[in-house]
């Protein structure tokens, strides 16, 4: 019988995803969505080293037993980046994911080396999720105001109008008593979610 997926526990990690042979790369695959276990044990049934970081979540359920309230409080492990996983492939093994129903498509990476690193510092913090609170925020979404924390703008507020691409985003930048409109490159930066208006 099939695990749930919130029973799955702990997921095996092969330090080969580091080392890369002749021929190999790691790339990111986006999945359907709620399908990460799914691709994850696909790519162990056909011998292709994957990594799936995952992070502990909390669920609360309420329960009531002879007419008395229950709260119930379980830790789960959730996929830290939901509809993704990591791959090492070669280039006669893509040709493996893009057959499972679980596949979406396959990301490239600008630099092979830096997506590396990348990948384990996401691996360090997995570890360091096991054993302290850990929070994860999401990105900046359109229309939230944000503290410029580096670069020429540092001290500055700003709200995101719009995401043009990955790196070019519109922004409303708040400076003495106006609004300057300008593009920035959100790599650049250290932004910071400021919450409320």
């Amino acid at each position: 019988m099939e695990k749930r997926r919130d029973e799955l526990g702990e997921l095996p990690f092969s330090e080969a995803i580091w080392e890369l042979g002749e021929g190999e790369i790691v790339r990111p695959i986006y999945t359907v969505p709620l399908h990460e276990y799914r691709l994850w044990r696909y790519c162990e049934a056909f011998g292709l080293v994957s990594y799936l970081p995952l992070k502990r979540c909390w669920v609360v359920s309420n329960r009531t037993y002879k007419g008395r309230q229950y709260v119930y409080r379980k830790a789960v492990l959730r996929p830290m980046f939901p509809s993704y996983i990591f791959v090492k492939m070669t280039e006669e093994q893509r040709s493996l994911l893009f057959k499972s129903s679980s596949f979406a498509r396959l990301l490239q990476v600008g630099n092979e080396g830096r997506f590396l690193d990348e990948l384990k510092t996401i691996r360090q913090i997995e570890l360091i999720g096991r054993t302290e609170e850990l929070e994860f925020n999401e990105e900046i979404a359109v229309g939230e105001r944000f503290l410029i924390e580096s670069g020429p703008w540092e001290g500055v507020y700003g709200r995101l109008e719009e995401k043009r691409q990955q790196f070019n985003w519109a922004v409303e930048i708040e400076c003495v008593s106006g609004i300057i409109r300008a593009n920035i490159d959100p790599s650049l930066y250290k932004l910071t979610r400021v919450e409320g208006d």
